[in-house]
């Protein structure tokens, strides 16, 4: 098996596409990360992996925090700006971007995104080319009902069709 097989079937998974913010004032900065999820809820736990040269990576590690920022259906167009490893960064990257306060636990809340996550960092994890971050969730919202971004083929996707009506599933364990 090789990377690119991998690549191929992995990218056939459709994932959610979220912006993962660390860092303060102007040494904040932004990366889309579609490997975010949700790890444990007693405790709040959720996880997501990056590059070890990711230059977001030293900012979670030395601030102790960060934001994941869920998106919505009609920000894609954010989701390539933070793919795009050209753009700026610090607190020029944020420039044209409408934000909606900064936590405590650092990085920024992006308006509009369907939700947000504010977590403290607990562990990281090298795995092969990656670092799993795990951070423990000190405060979540939904402000949005928005449909959310989704990723697939490698291209950004909308929900397909209406929400489905009724009850929620449950979730699985």
């Amino acid at each position: 098996m090789t990377p690119a097989e991998l690549r191929t079937v992995a990218r056939r998974l459709p994932t959610g596409v979220t912006v993962v913010t660390s860092g303060r004032g102007g040494e904040t900065h932004g990366m889309t990360v579609n490997s975010f999820t949700t790890l444990s809820l007693t405790p709040p736990l959720v996880s997501f992996s990056v590059r070890h040269t990711a230059r977001i990576r030293g900012l979670i590690e030395s601030t102790g925090g960060f934001t994941v920022n869920v998106l919505a259906a009609e920000q894609a167009g954010l989701a390539g700006w933070f793919a795009d490893r050209d753009r700026p960064t610090g607190a020029d990257s944020f420039r044209a971007v409408e934000t909606a306060g900064a936590p405590a636990a650092g990085g920024v809340r992006i308006a509009g995104a369907v939700g947000h996550f504010v977590c403290r960092t607990v562990r990281l994890v090298e795995a092969g080319d990656h670092t799993i971050v795990i951070g423990a969730v000190a405060e979540c919202e939904a402000p949005s009902t928005a449909d959310p971004l989704l990723f697939v083929d490698g291209r950004f996707h909308p929900l397909p069709g209406p929400p489905p009506t009724g009850p929620p599933p449950a979730a699985p364990d």
